[in-house]
């Protein structure tokens, strides 16, 4: 999710899904509040990247168990 902030207004959009809803946020905040002009300060909030370490050991867990399972599944329907 993506936030745009003003530094000089103080205020944060509420949350965007993509990049596009985002230069909508900003472009509409600017216009309003600015006359068009870029404000000093402005932030865009990005969603801090995945990483793979970030998922629980119970779903690597299930997740094993599941690509046995289709792996088993495969050997003894081909094989």
């Amino acid at each position: 999710m993506y936030a745009y902030r003003c530094e000089q207004c103080r205020t944060t959009s509420p949350a965007v899904v993509t990049r596009h809803g985002l230069d909508e946020e900003r472009s509409k905040h600017r216009n309003l509040f600015h006359g068009g002009h870029v404000p000093d300060g402005e932030q865009v909030m990005e969603p801090e990247r995945f990483s793979v370490f970030d998922v629980p050991r119970e779903q690597w867990i299930v997740g094993g168990i599941m690509m046995l399972v289709i792996v088993f599944g495969l050997f003894y329907r081909f094989g």
